[in-house]
């Protein structure tokens, strides 16, 4: 990546529309990252003799953070939305974009959600 990020970002910046050719550019790295819970009770208490009945429950509540960074500034845009998926990734995508107007903004993603596909 460290070696061909420059012809990367060449062929990157010709898809811009030509309002935006002089405006400055942003670098940026994305990631998402889940955070939550999971409960699974199996013990409870009941006096003797009564042999209480407790079943399993599993919970799962999670939250998921957005988090763009800028390299040369260390500006950071972030998000949290409930899920991880296209429609949640262009909510992300048009809040970063709104925050910065007069950029052109060039992320750089992980692809680790290619990974699970």
């Amino acid at each position: 990546m460290e070696k061909k990020l420059p012809q990367l970002l060449a062929e990157a910046l010709t898809g811009f529309a030509p309002e935006l050719a002089k405006s400055p550019i942003k670098l940026m790295f994305q990631d998402e990252a889940r955070f939550g819970r999971i409960n699974d009770v199996r013990r409870c208490w009941a006096p003797r003799p009564v042999r209480s009945l407790c079943q399993a429950m599993l919970t799962h509540e999670y939250t998921y953070a957005y988090v763009a960074v800028d390299v040369a500034s260390g500006e950071l845009d972030s998000l949290i939305l409930p899920h991880v998926n296209t429609d949640c990734m262009q909510l992300f995508l048009d809040e970063v974009g709104q925050r910065h107007p007069d950029r052109r903004i060039v992320m750089v993603f992980d692809g680790g959600g290619l990974a699970q596909q």
